[in-house]
């Protein structure tokens, strides 16, 4: 099948991202206010999980989030997920402070395997970032005394515009004349994946209050500023790709990363031993443990 198919190649993807993908080849785009084909494949993706034809972990939502304290069944089940989890800091090795910010949750659960890979936190503005979003960032920069690296993710239209600068504007203004070295970078959507042509593209809200800004930013930056693209219009892959290569670009310091690599390897492999062990001690009777298990 078609939808299987493109589902396979791009997850974890985005129902956004399928939408995206399908265009042009499986569905029109759906015009002016209509949802017709977007509303088609999210209740036809909805059938497949729930069929057993599509795994439910192709397609992300970021948007659910459970808060709970962490409960373990016992001290083997602490190592064994210790083990599994267990990620030295790399980072600290290096000069800057990395972080991905990206516009939505959708999109955050699409980029959401590279930042792990690389162990670098992963911020979801939700539209606008709110104040105290950024405030407490600004105030873990500051514990950390480092120069910082933003890489950040999000539309190309008169709202998705504004939010790059709102953040770079307050994490500015809250460093409090600190002088943070501050390294915003957007790698995706750029203005030269506008002016490629190479991405879907859809007529710019000029009713938005933001559109006055946008037009001049356009017209600055040598863009129709009739159209816009949105971060979904670029393939999952190619997102993970650049992130992954940007993220890359920011390791300066690459002997002490692959000594601090391999410290990480041995130090998991560690705690695997000793997940093994507790679980041998943990079969003997109490008074083995005790060590009073000679027939006393």
């Amino acid at each position: 099948m078609a939808l299987y198919a493109l589902v396979e190649a791009a997850r974890p993807c985005s129902v956004r991202h399928v939408y995206y993908l399908g265009v042009g080849r499986l569905w029109d785009k759906d015009r002016s206010a209509s949802r017709r084909n977007y509303s088609l494949v999210v209740r036809e993706l909805g059938v497949m999980r729930e069929t057993g034809q599509l795994p439910w972990e192709w397609i992300t939502d970021g948007t659910r989030l459970v808060r709970q304290e962490i409960a373990y069944d016992s001290i083997e089940d602490v190592l064994e997920r210790t083990a599994e989890a267990y990620r030295r800091n790399l980072w600290a090795s290096q000069a800057r402070r990395v972080e991905v910010w990206c516009e939505s949750d959708s999109v955050a659960g699409v980029l959401d395997p590279v930042t792990s890979s690389w162990g670098v936190g992963l911020f979801s503005c939700r539209g606008q970032s709110s104040k105290t979003f950024v405030h407490e960032a600004v105030q873990e920069y500051a514990r950390q005394g480092k120069p910082v690296s933003v890489l950040f993710a999000g539309d190309y239209d008169p709202t998705g515009r504004v939010v790059p600068r709102s953040v770079k504007d307050r994490i500015t203004r809250y460093s409090n004349g600190s002088g943070l070295d501050l390294d915003f970078r957007q790698v995706a959507v750029t203005a030269d994946d506008v002016r490629s042509g190479e991405f879907i593209a859809h007529a710019a809200n000029v009713r938005d209050v933001n559109y006055p800004r946008y037009r001049q930013e356009c017209l600055r930056e040598g863009i129709d500023p009739h159209i816009a693209v949105e971060v979904e219009a670029l393939s999952p892959g190619l997102l993970r790709g650049r992130l992954g290569d940007a993220i890359a670009e920011l390791v300066d310091d690459v002997r002490q990363w692959n000594i601090q690599t391999r410290i990480e390897e041995s130090e998991r492999e560690l705690l695997h031993t000793l997940q093994g062990h507790m679980g041998e001690i943990m079969q003997r009777t109490p008074d083995e443990r005790d060590g009073n298990g000679d027939g006393e």
